[in-house]
């Protein structure tokens, strides 16, 4: 599960959405709201492998329209530090039942 805003979004500016996939670099998702390529996040990523959700920014890399008036967002992180990257690892390696997820 994601949560995401642009930076200037406030508290109230906050959406949820479903991981549709999760790699070490980025993720794509369905968004209620369309987000410009180029486009900053911020990003709460909920992953099975920590307890508390792991903080990063984001860009959008691109976008297409989905069903139902829904936007696809496909974005590459910007984890910040080797322990949020670490942590994206683990939880990649976790859904490809991999051991481990260090880099």
């Amino acid at each position: 599960m994601a949560r995401y805003r642009a930076p200037a979004g406030g508290e109230a500016g906050w959406l949820a959405s479903p991981l549709r996939d999760l790699s070490s670099g980025g993720a794509r998702f369905l968004s209620e709201h369309a987000f410009a390529v180029g486009s900053e996040l911020e990003m709460q990523l909920l992953l099975p492998t920590t307890k508390d959700p792991v903080r990063l920014q984001a860009r959008v890399a691109w976008s297409k329209p989905a069903q139902l008036g829904m936007v696809e967002l496909g974005v590459t992180f910007d984890p910040g530090d080797t322990a949020i990257q670490q942590s994206i690892d683990a939880a990649v390696s976790h859904f490809l039942g991999k051991p481990g997820g260090g880099s």
